[in-house]
């Protein structure tokens, strides 16, 4: 197995620690029929294509007799249950690139172009009671030869997730009927939580990168393998490598250690080829659509790479030499579905389809419906509380900062009272139409975990420090080495950016409250849900979770306005 750069870094790391517009209801679509065994059909043309998408290298195509199979995916859903607003960062040039047609379904579910007036048009997206309709109608034509899988982050990052600890994802991912997940903010439960809710779930989670910190035995089962009408598919979980890493709390999950470990995961591949027979494999990967890539490039044996973490849709797959990568954006808004045409134990053909999640237009599964709302409703009274009002659209995912994080960092300053608030640059939460906002909305749109607001007194060595090596973690050169997310956020921090430079050497001009940043003086800075606090020893926590406060906060500065954060001047190298 050819080696990758820098591996002692990553061996190392984590240880110890619907076309166009629409015009009928998608609860009417007919599911896509899987073609015969032995048809020999030629599989590219998707079902739903998005408006003319980026080409992708053309598959082969099989004459003999050939088994189908269906993959549908999730991944990113991180907890969210209940349709909700999802804004992405992508401008018009991403429409052009990927032919997309503006104002379309594709454009209002992959841009930030029109959001507002294109969120009145089509409403709501995501909610599994929905995604299980069209998982359901998917599954129908060959329930046999049909595999539902999740890429992780499926059981943190919502409100009720949150307030169940995990386990009304759990169960209602029970009751769709995934065949197995993958990890990342799972770990963010803790140990003890993580451990009970993999024990509640009637599915694998697969995790072959985890281990412990004694004798590096497994914790979870690496893989599994299931036959499809006389095919042997060996699936592997590739949880994200540096989990332990990013927990909000360093001692989350004591006894563990993590990585890329690609060694043993190309081990793991091959002892499902030759001992276990397995004719196909597929990876479900939290890794990153750039770490896929770069793996898939590494690795033996790997049919198919379901990917997650960087909340990246995929209107057509990548294509790594015979691996095919891809990924179903984030937060339930689409359905991932892969086709595949199989002929002696080899991929020879595929469909590729993401399928839009509208919930005004796609009927609520009952079963899973009512399933929700028994989880919902003992938190109902507490999180539909109104408290307060936006006159801003309110969104967190942006590279450097969006009118969310605006509110929340000077939040955090002004809570402190601190020179400096910060948060870590999550991909997850939800989007905000201006109008009232409730509990729920602080919780989904803000801060759904529960650590405290930490006042933490550093220098301005250390503030810079923190900065730089988030930014190494986003701008470094080799995408192993990237721990993902965004660019941290601060509010009271302004620095000129040449993103392109070497570690410790892309922030220039730094400025503390409008003066320039001294190495030496002290700051207060206000935090929560990163590590920023561990640099001071002292810092003292909030008696309440730092969502609490925010909700306090909202109450008595409604109503809400806000520009994007605007803590860089991005410069040329």
């Amino acid at each position: 197995m050819k080696k990758l750069t820098r591996r002692e870094f990553l061996k190392n790391a984590g240880a110890a620690a619907l076309t166009g517009a629409l015009g009928w209801e998608l609860s009417a679509c007919a599911p896509a029929p899987i073609p015969a065994a032995g048809t020999g059909a030629q599989l590219n043309t998707p079902t739903h294509a998005p408006a003319t998408p980026s080409p992708v290298a053309a598959p082969l195509t099989s004459t003999g007799p050939s088994m189908h199979l269906r993959i549908l995916f999730t991944n990113d859903l991180h907890g969210h249950l209940r349709p909700l607003y999802h804004r992405e960062d992508h401008d018009a040039q991403y429409l052009d690139a990927h032919g997309i047609a503006r104002g379309s379904v594709e454009a209002y579910l992959g841009s930030a172009v029109d959001f507002a007036d294109l969120a009145k048009q089509y409403g709501k997206v995501g909610g599994v009671a929905q995604l299980a309709t069209l998982i359901k109608q998917e599954r129908a034509s060959a329930p046999e030869r049909t595999l539902l899988l999740d890429a992780g982050d499926a059981w943190y990052g919502s409100a009720l997730a949150l307030l169940t600890q995990g386990k009304a994802p759990v169960e209602v991912m029970n009751a769709i009927g995934y065949d197995a997940m993958t990890m990342h903010w799972e770990f963010n439960l803790g140990k003890e939580a993580l451990l009970e809710r993999i024990g509640e779930a009637k599915f694998p989670i697969l995790a072959q990168n985890l281990v412990d910190t004694d004798f590096e035995d497994r914790v979870l089962e690496p893989s599994l393998v299931k036959e499809v009408q006389g095919l042997k598919l060996g699936i592997v979980g590739q949880a994200y490598p540096f989990s332990l890493l990013t927990t909000e709390a360093r001692d989350a999950n004591p006894g563990w250690r993590m990585g890329y470990r690609e060694d043993e995961l190309q081990k793991e591949i091959n002892r499902l080829r030759k001992e276990e027979g397995a004719q196909l494999i597929i990876l479900l990967s939290h890794m990153g659509l750039e770490q896929d890539k770069v793996m898939a490039g590494v690795l033996q044996g790997v049919d198919v790479m379901i990917g997650s973490h960087t909340h990246d849709i995929l209107w057509k797959p990548e294509q790594i030499g015979q691996t095919i990568i891809t990924q179903s954006g984030s937060h339930g808004k689409l359905l991932g579905e892969l086709d595949l045409e199989i002929r002696d134990g080899k991929v020879v053909g595929f469909t590729h389809n993401l399928i839009p999640v509208l919930a005004e237009r796609v009927a609520p599964d009952a079963e899973i419906d009512a399933l929700i709302e028994k989880w919902y409703a003992p938190h109902r009274e507490r999180l539909l509380r109104v408290v307060g009002e936006t006159r801003s659209l309110l969104y967190r995912r942006s590279l450097f900062g969006g009118t969310s994080d605006a509110i929340v960092t000077q939040a955090y300053r002004d809570i402190a009272g601190a020179d400096v608030g910060c948060a870590p640059g999550w991909r997850f939460g939800a989007t905000l139409l201006p109008g009232t906002m409730t509990v729920e909305d602080v919780y989904n749109a803000f801060k759904p975990t529960a650590t405290p607001l930490y006042t933490a007194k550093l220098s301005g060595r250390q503030i810079r420090a923190s900065l730089e090596d988030n930014l190494d973690n986003i701008f470094n050169a080799d995408p192993l080495q990237r721990l993902g997310g965004d660019v941290l956020r601060c509010a009271g921090v302004k620095a000129d950016l040449r993103a392109q430079k070497a570690r410790n050497e892309r922030l220039d001009n730094i400025r503390i409250n409008d003066a320039a940043w001294q190495e030496s003086s002290k700051y207060l800075v206000g935090t929560s849900g990163g590590r920023t606090q561990y640099m001071d020893e002292a810092a003292k926590p909030s008696a309440e979770p730092a969502v609490e406060l925010l909700v306090r906060y909202i109450e008595q500065h409604s109503p809400l306005s806000a520009e994007p954060l605007t803590t860089f001047t991005k410069l040329e190298s």
